[in-house]
């Protein structure tokens, strides 16, 4: 069963989303979502995430790899064989028949950052990776 609300943002960006919305999905204090904004729908999309550890950190990972069949599963099986989920991702031609890029959240690994990026371009055939880690609040 859908539910609607309609809220209002206070003067710092904030909405409260209401207790038995959050009863409903299994959120309370501490736990996680995910925002999505689509400007091109004028839509906003908060999603909530299926853990809620305290000490759970999320990596924005962008991964350029060649725009051919097969490369995105190639670079995706990395993350199958390390156990990680993919909360969120995103591909994007950048030029056809040559690169596109491929956007993952992700929980942070746990092997060290260099390894990572390395598995992924050796095993994975990605050619470039950057890895953003979100400044802990």
């Amino acid at each position: 069963m859908k539910e609607t609300e309609i809220l209002k943002i206070d003067s710092r960006g904030r909405i409260v989303i209401p207790r038995g919305m959050r009863k409903n999905l299994g959120l309370r204090e501490n736990s996680h979502i995910m925002l999505i904004s689509n400007p091109d729908e004028n839509e906003l999309r908060i999603i909530p995430l299926p853990f809620s550890e305290d000490n759970q950190t999320f990596v924005r990972i962008r991964i350029i790899i060649a725009d051919e069949p097969g490369a995105l599963g190639q670079v995706a099986k990395i993350f199958g064989e390390m156990g990680l989920s993919l909360l969120y991702g995103q591909e994007v031609v950048i030029k056809k028949g040559s690169e596109a890029e491929w956007t993952v959240i992700s929980p942070f690994p746990d092997i060290p950052m260099d390894e990572f990026k390395h598995q992924l371009i050796e095993r994975g055939g990605a050619k470039k990776v950057t890895i953003e880690i979100p400044p802990k609040p």
